[in-house]
């Protein structure tokens, strides 16, 4: 019968009242997994707070209805206060109750015939097109289990395992059930005992949820106004018998929803580069908090006089504090994202195929790196998206505190005819960002391209602006960690294959070259810096991968090899080097793809600004700028794209009739350099704004040539030019 709070009576009478109260503000210090709820009845406090459902309401037809919303079948019989599966049909027949209370005690019990597979979810709600939520798994499972596992009797499906020892009677034998959900606390028991357990936050829950099934999907096995419970039917038959669900308190307990974080966290995610048809590269780092100081300490604003002077110092303290207010730590800046040793394991498995899961061991992260760590996989299969999890935890301990999952992609096999979309960007920082603390626009509207993988260009990030200027490696370091704890950056950088390359104001100031220094760090410590320490690490940074039969790219490295910008222009002056330049050479003349992509950080056609001192399509660079556009308009299907220039652009060399491609500054804040009228003879399309830029390659088949489709898009994805090749002409 069910009982309203006002309607129900008590055996104790009206001096129990005050006694609830006492047990609820026990429960929410002690948690629901202590004595006193064991002592307790979970009943008698629901008896006093809301409302108890009982065994006649669930054996009523009328009260569960189908996943399709129709009433339930013949394969269900409701008779002698039993619900019976009679006839399963493999996932078809499944029942939804009513929406019930998110956090409750239920009491049930069941059989199953040999075979059966089943179980009992609850928290269910619709993810998409389907009702899912928390498993007590029910199964025909050994007497005697070797190991715990997440798929058998009483565990809390595929994210937490039942314990080794338990009572399970036999196939035809009633079993009972007992589902403890209390705010962020789950616990099954089996025929009175608990034999699986969780707390849905945390850094075990997000384990856990990392490496199931249910990965992805938001707020799972949270409590939530309106979810259900669910009697599953995965095959075979089973009975059920004595349901009883009593619903706890109001589920909003701050403190015991709340997560509280220890160090180590992962506030940076994990980031890729390199990667081929069998290899990548994952870079990772260990952080004291989950997020970056938000509404944290402003940095000291400083003159042109002051900046010109502090940027010849070389010493670090000075060069730290002149901008910090006083007695203040570069930990308690705003966006700050301080590093914090720890212990780092990576786990990795083709997405569809967690069944061959590879583990790199734990490996300790220290100061002298930023915390960082990284990891170069081989033996990878083409063309196959893998999921990655990294777990961190407290050097020398074994409670995890941290895991992040993301995803990667690899080429597929040169010889594969693969439709591939892929993004290019450049030029944004963390002060000129135009998404408030969330990051940068452009990451939402990429992230529904899906692509198989994005180039940034370059120009990441830029020492040589305030707030702080990168005067050191600490302060260098600061802005790294800050600008990729970003959650719109962070979150897609994680999940997308990715080629960074680094330009001047990443390395360490604009336009610079071998030889220079900027404050305490020379032209090399900010080249290692980058190389080595801050992005997937790789010798040489240059590199071709073909994606697909129709489509090969090339990633340029362009401050590493060149000469110095003062040295005279001649045939020994480069930008690429020789070795560099002789291998571009050669792989293009090699490549058979239709679509051969050069990704440059600096132009080759332009046009650029005549007082511009650093790339080919200056006149400083104009030996090798013009020996590089002679060569590249010989082959067949070569494009360039580049970074560095902070307005989008197509434009066609006069002399060569090569094409180049610009995609434009990745921020609101960062669309300058160029006047909007200023339109050159080189110029097919001319954008004096941010955005970035999408390529996709379709393959029509045999007898049809692929194609290459080339967009403009501004910082809400929206198109603002569009080119297809081979060109109609």
């Amino acid at each position: 019968m069910l009982y309203s709070k006002a309607q129900r009576p008590h055996p104790w009478g009206s001096w129990f009242t005050p006694v609830i109260e006492v047990v609820t503000s026990m429960l929410v210090v002690c948690g629901p997994n202590t004595p006193l709820i064991r002592m307790l009845c979970a009943q008698d406090i629901a008896a006093e707070t809301s409302e108890t459902l009982e065994s006649d309401q669930w054996c009523r037809r009328d009260f569960w209805m189908t996943t399709a919303g129709t009433a339930p079948g013949e394969n269900w019989e409701f008779a002698d206060e039993e619900i019976r599966l009679l006839a399963p049909s493999g996932g078809q027949g499944s029942l939804l109750s009513p929406p019930l209370p998110p956090t409750f005690e239920l009491t049930f019990q069941w059989k199953i015939e040999s075979k059966t597979n089943s179980g009992i979810k609850y928290r269910v709600r619709r993810f998409g097109n389907r009702w899912l939520g928390v498993e007590y798994q029910i199964s025909d499972d050994p007497q005697v289990l070797s190991k715990p596992s997440k798929s058998v009797t009483a565990s809390i499906y595929d994210l937490f395992p039942a314990v080794i020892e338990r009572v399970l009677h036999p196939p035809g034998q009633w079993n009972s059930a007992r589902v403890i959900a209390y705010q962020n606390r789950i616990e099954h028991y089996l025929n009175g005992d608990l034999v699986a357990s969780a707390t849905t936050h945390g850094a075990d829950w997000d384990a856990a949820m990392a490496f199931s099934k249910f990965f992805g999907l938001p707020d799972f096995g949270q409590p939530k106004p309106g979810d259900r419970i669910m009697l599953t039917d995965h095959g075979g038959k089973i009975a059920f018998k004595g349901f009883r669900l009593n619903p706890f308190r109001k589920e909003d307990d701050a403190k015991n929803s709340t997560p509280r974080f220890a160090a180590p966290q992962l506030a940076n995610a994990f980031r890729n580069g390199w990667a081929d048809q069998t290899s990548i590269v994952l870079w990772s780092r260990t952080t004291q908090h989950a997020e970056m100081v938000k509404d944290g300490l402003p940095f000291v604003p400083l003159s042109k006089n002051q900046v010109a002077e502090l940027s010849r110092s070389t010493d670090s303290q000075v060069l730290i504090a002149s901008q910090l207010p006083e007695n203040a730590q570069l930990s308690q800046m705003n966006g700050a994202c301080a590093g914090a040793p720890g212990e780092v394991r990576l786990t990795y498995f083709p997405a569809a195929r967690r069944n061959q899961a590879k583990v790199i061991p734990w490996q300790t992260t220290t100061a002298d790196h930023d915390y960082v760590i990284q990891w170069r996989l081989e033996g990878l299969e083409p063309g196959v998206k893998y999921a990655a999890i990294v777990e961190a935890r407290p050097v020398g301990e074994t409670k995890i505190t941290a895991v992040v999952r993301g995803a990667f992609q690899t080429a597929p096999r040169a010889k594969d005819p693969k439709d591939v979309t892929f993004c290019l960007t450049t030029c944004h920082d963390f002060v000129r960002r135009d998404d408030g603390d969330q990051g940068h626009k452009i990451y939402l509207p990429m992230t529904k391209l899906d692509p198989d993988f994005v180039v940034h260009a370059g120009d990441i990030e830029y020492y040589d602006h305030p707030n702080p200027w990168g005067w050191t490696i600490e302060l260098m370091r600061f802005k790294w960690g800050r600008l990729f704890s970003l959650p719109r950056n962070r979150d897609f950088y994680a999940k997308t294959t990715s080629y960074f390359i680094k330009d001047d104001h990443d390395t360490l100031k604009d336009d610079c070259s071998p030889g220079q220094r900027y404050g305490a760090v020379s032209f090399e410590e900010g080249v290692n810096l980058f190389n080595d320490e801050q992005f997937p690490s790789r010798s040489p940074r240059y590199k071709t991968v073909s994606w697909g039969k129709e489509l090969q790219i090339w990633l340029l490295e362009g401050r590493d090899y060149r000469s110095p910008n003062r040295t005279p222009d001649g045939p020994e002056k480069s930008i690429l080097g020789a070795e560099q330049k002789a291998w571009l050479l050669e792989t293009l003349g090699q490549s058979t793809a239709a679509f051969k992509l050069v990704f440059s950080p600096t132009p080759i056609v332009g046009p650029d600004r005549s007082n511009k001192k650093d790339n080919h399509a200056n006149d400083n660079f104009e030996y090798e700028g013009t020996e590089l556009r002679n060569r590249f308009s010989q082959i067949p299907g070569l494009i360039v794209f580049c970074g560095d220039r902070h307005w989008q652009y197509a434009s066609v060399d006069r002399d060569s009739g090569l094409w180049e491609f610009g995609c434009g500054p990745g921020s609101e804040e960062h669309d300058l350099g160029w006047r909007s009228g200023d339109v050159r003879p080189e110029h097919q399309f001319l954008r004096v704004a941010s955005g970035f830029l999408s390529g996709r390659v379709e393959h029509r088949g045999s007898d049809e040539a692929a194609s290459l489709t080339l967009r403009h898009h501004n910082v809400a994805g929206e198109t603002m030019s569009e080119f297809m090749f081979p060109l109609n002409e």
